[in-house]
């Protein structure tokens, strides 16, 4: 008893910092599909590409924001990734071809486990998802629907 008492005492007094994802040049890879978040070369129409899985990564620039948020740009194409209100059992996702900043854009970061993160889109509280099976990346407001919500973040080689 008195070390479950302690062990509370412990968890309540001591401060637990949560872990940041890197930041910079990075890659993502969705944990359930083992894949990685890439563009498609299949654009929605001349502003949206769609992004999708695939086996070869490819870099993007993952910068904090003085909010506290997240964005993240291609970093060959300078294309900002963001969720759209276009939704098919979930929201799309896509990259902006203008190259400027737009308003559902931003993302807040919080590990899941040691070396993975969800990714939740600030204006809709949707979850960044990928499905293996079509390569699919859509985001959904329950990180655990489809069970495919886990990224891991690594910085690039």
């Amino acid at each position: 008893m008195i070390c479950v008492i302690l062990l509370c005492l412990v968890l309540v007094l001591v401060p637990v910092e949560p872990a940041n994802p890197p930041t910079g040049c990075v890659t993502l890879m969705n944990l359930y599909a083992e894949k990685f978040l890439t563009h498609s070369y299949s654009t929605h129409d001349k502003n949206r590409r769609h992004v999708s899985l695939f086996g070869v990564s490819e870099k993007w620039n993952l910068v904090k924001t003085r909010e506290g948020h997240y964005t993240l740009r291609h970093r060959s194409l300078n294309e900002e990734l963001f969720e759209s209100e276009l939704n098919y059992k979930g929201n799309y996702v896509f990259t902006w071809i203008p190259k400027s900043s737009v308003t559902s854009g931003e993302w807040d970061i919080w590990e899941s486990k040691p070396g993975y993160f969800y990714i939740q889109n600030v204006k809709f509280k949707h979850y960044l998802s990928g499905t293996p099976t079509v390569g699919w990346v859509g985001a959904y407001p329950d990180k655990n629907i489809y069970g495919k919500s886990e990224w891991k973040i690594q910085l690039c080689e």
